[in-house]
């Protein structure tokens, strides 16, 4: 997180700076923003699975002033369109991105041992999420149990629409997947 906030304030000093200025931005800065400061969003986004709203909301906020700088929009405009124009995904999507990520790489056998460990397919025939490829989802009484891997991450893989998850490349998959989210989080 600290990191998090150095680019935070990186972002908000070179955005003052260009919002002052009257040099218009070049497409340079998208590259910039790309590497200073989305990177830094996305470096193990899925440890942010269930955090706390305020975390995340931090976290969306950096990616508002993101897309403002990018796209020279002047501060007090939404960021909905922003990132709908950029094609950017809101943080909370970003993690579920990478959640899904993983466990496709889990259920084709290309995640490490100790990822592909954590996480149990539903095997009981009775049950309809057997056919689905649904994971279990451990419960527990404790909170923080909510946060890990082995939680968060079948619990997003469940929620994907079948012919999502049985894409054959990880390619398709992954453009599938970002399709899906974008729709999903630009459509309430």
């Amino acid at each position: 997180m600290p990191r998090l906030v150095t680019a935070l304030k990186v972002a908000i000093i070179t955005y003052d700076a260009s919002t002052r200025s009257s040099v218009t931005l070049t497409k340079n800065v998208r590259s910039l923003v790309h590497a200073f400061i989305t990177s830094r969003l996305d470096y193990c986004n899925s440890m942010y699975a269930h955090c706390h709203i305020s975390t995340r909301q931090r976290l969306q906020r950096v990616q508002n002033r993101a897309a403002r700088l990018v796209l020279s929009a002047p501060p007090c405009r939404s960021s909905l369109p922003l990132l709908q124009q950029l094609h950017w995904l809101h943080t909370e999507a970003r993690i579920s991105y990478k959640l899904c990520c993983l466990m496709y790489r889990v259920v084709h056998g290309a995640a490490p041992s100790y990822l592909t460990e954590l996480c149990k397919p539903c095997l009981d025939t009775r049950l309809r999420s057997t056919s689905r490829g649904n994971f279990i989802i451990l419960r527990s009484n404790r909170h923080l149990a909510d946060h890990s891997f082995s939680v968060a991450a079948p619990a997003a893989w469940n929620r994907l629409p079948t012919n999502i998850r049985n894409c054959s490349t990880l390619a398709t998959f992954l453009t599938k997947l970002k399709a899906h989210l974008f729709t999903v989080s630009f459509s309430h």
